[in-house]
């Protein structure tokens, strides 16, 4: 309640005393209620609408948590977009998400609220367009991607280019947001961009490098060269390498 609500508190009292009549403007004033109700608790099948009465969401809860398969639907009010599961307000399982015609487009895995699994992305098609590879939330190696015609993309591969001491790092094709980095992956698969079992390699003119005089050969033959990017599906890449 600030100053100016205080002061108009104290007219209003000395106006119309304390009174019923008093208490209610109080109220009004300050956005304060004076019900004691206990808020309700979710519980069962919740459905939201659209201001022109389409279905958008069905949520299922249990005491106020999310427990069961929530839906969320296209514009159209009958086609699913999205499943997603939940157990005890926490994503578990497999969601599914759809196209407007009805058909797959993404099937995602969860286990305690994080991806974990293989997430499987499909044309309109019906045909496999990409496989990503996921644990404890974060992408790993071995992600594939496919044409339309169903033929396998060419995986991307970690270059290298020597220059004295310098060893320049570059991928075999061309992918965004490129990152390279030095140590080891968790559970030899999964990376964790702050993990501090990896070191962010040093960036020059429009490349990443490794100084060998700062991590020499005996230590980088125990340790991986990682590379983080996207690709142009848009899917996350991780790569690692040995340089000797």
């Amino acid at each position: 309640m600030n100053k100016t609500q205080i002061l108009l508190a104290l007219v209003i009292i000395s106006i119309i005393g304390m009174s019923s009549s008093y208490l209610e403007m109080f109220n009004l004033i300050t956005n304060e209620t004076t019900d004691d109700k206990e808020p309700i608790v979710k519980h069962g099948e919740i459905r939201q609408f659209t201001k022109d009465n389409k279905l958008k969401t069905v949520v299922n809860y249990n005491q106020g948590i999310k427990h069961g398969t929530s839906y969320l639907y296209h514009d159209d009010g009958e086609t699913i977009l999205l499943a997603m599961p939940y157990v005890n307000g926490k994503r578990e399982g497999a969601s599914k998400k759809y196209y407007e015609n009805g058909k797959l487009y993404a099937a995602t895995s969860y286990k305690n609220d994080k991806l974990d699994g293989i997430r499987k992305i499909y044309y309109s098609n019906g045909k496999l367009k990409a496989k990503i590879n996921y644990g404890f939330g974060y992408p790993g190696i071995g992600t594939k991607e496919f044409l339309l015609d169903g033929t396998a993309k060419n995986s991307i591969s970690i270059k290298t280019r020597n220059e004295g001491d310098i060893i320049w790092l570059e991928t075999s094709e061309p992918c965004k947001d490129q990152k390279f980095y030095i140590g080891t992956l968790i559970q030899d698969k999964f990376l964790d961009p702050v993990d501090q079992n990896i070191k962010l390699l040093m960036y020059s003119n429009g490349h990443f490098f490794i100084d060998t005089e700062v991590y020499t050969p005996s230590y980088l033959k125990y340790k991986d060269i990682i590379c983080s990017c996207e690709s142009t599906q848009g899917n996350p890449i991780i790569i690692k390498s040995r340089l000797f």
